[in-house]
């Protein structure tokens, strides 16, 4: 593959990544604003659904891509702001396999046992939305390593 399409490759991936993470979150926080529980099971079904495609499948593409675009500037330990990249995307994604997944897996358990928005599911809600701003937040720092090529 050329640079410039491993480059545009990466670039959407990026795109598509950031833009689920962030569309996830508000589409889960609109819908549970209703309290309607037809309105939340669906879109907790849907945030799960675009999770496995866009987030995952996005995330992939990042990690192939920028691995191997790390080998053009010396490898993954030859510079900063690559090795920030590495670290910020990773507890990202941990954030995402082992807190943001269960946590979605426990709220459709719980949407499916009842027809009402419950206690414990505004709980997990919470804990949901605290833990996916933050998976979300980390790693909008690397957008600027990946312009600035600093991590300082």
């Amino acid at each position: 593959m050329s640079p410039a399409a491993l480059k545009i490759a990466h670039i959407l991936c990026a795109c598509l990544f950031i833009g689920n993470v962030i569309v996830s979150g508000v589409w889960a926080a609109m819908a549970e604003r209703t309290q309607d529980h037809t309105i939340i099971r669906f879109s907790n079904r849907m945030v799960l659904v675009t999770d496995v495609l866009f987030t995952a499948g996005g995330s992939i593409g990042i990690v192939l891509t920028g691995y191997l675009m790390a080998h053009r500037w010396g490898g993954e330990t030859a510079h900063p702001w690559i090795q920030w990249s590495y670290i910020l995307f990773g507890l990202s994604g941990l954030i995402w396999l082992f807190v943001l997944l269960p946590l979605q897996l426990r709220q459709r358990q719980l949407l499916a046992q009842t027809t009402q928005i419950t206690a414990q599911y505004r709980r997990l809600s919470r804990l949901w939305q605290l833990w996916g701003a933050l998976a979300t937040l980390l790693p909008l720092p690397i957008l600027y390593f990946m312009i600035t090529k600093s991590a300082g």
